[in-house]
Order: structure tokens, then C-alpha cells, then sequence
């Protein structure tokens, strides 16, 4: 069942908008693609088609940061809001972001 973003109110840090393709590894251990068009240091929203469902543990590797585990908050029609579970260090955040690639999604792509 998918569950809508209702939590956006709640966030402890306002999202940076930005547009990358980043491995997405499922609770089954499969590799699939994301693109992340949101992120803080807490959590982030992204595009996939990997079936995922709120409360699966997954890992999404960032620029700088790396493998980054997270937990899915909410899940609605190929839209997935994660939690991170350990925040991204706050030295790293703005490196993070500064080195992620601009990435132009295709209209179909997810």
C-alpha cells in the first residue's frame, strides 16, 4: 500500500532541490537506479522503479558521502521519502552537494 508524504511539515531541515542519478541498493540486496531530486543532512525524496515500501532499509550512495543508509518513510507511484539513519555529517552536506552532478532525467526514465 503506498502512503503519502504527510510528514513534510515535521522536517527537521528545509530540502535542497537537485537532480542525480545515485545506486540505490534494496532491502533484497538488488542494485537499482534512483534519482535523487531532494536532499538535507535528515532524509531525501527520489524517482525509482524499485518496489519499495515504508519501513525498508535501504542504502543510497551520495557524492562525497558515499553509501548512505536510509529508511523508507513513504512510498507513492515510483516517488520514494527516505530517512536517513545516521544524519550526513554537517562539514560534508555542503561538499555533498556542491560535487552532485546536474543530471537530466529522460521524460520516461522512471
Amino acid at each position: 500500500m503506498a502512503t503519502a508524504p504527510f510528514i513534510i511539515e515535521s522536517r527537521r531541515a528545509p530540502r535542497d532541490v537537485v537532480s542525480f542519478r545515485a545506486p540505490l541498493d534494496g532491502p533484497s540486496g538488488a542494485r537499482e537506479t534512483a534519482l535523487v531530486v531532494d536532499i538535507s543532512p535528515y532524509g531525501f525524496m527520489c524517482r525509482t522503479a524499485a518496489a519499495l515500501q515504508p519501513g525498508d532499509l535501504i542504502a543510497v550512495k551520495l557524492p562525497v558521502v558515499g553509501m548512505t543508509p536510509a529508511r523508507v518513510i513513504w512510498s507513492l507511484g515510483g516517488r520514494v521519502g527516505g530517512e536517513f539513519i545516521a544524519p550526513i555529517e554537517i562539514n560534508a552536506y555542503p561538499r555533498m552537494l556542491a560535487n552532485a552532478p546536474n543530471d537530466k532525467p529522460a521524460w520516461n526514465e522512471f
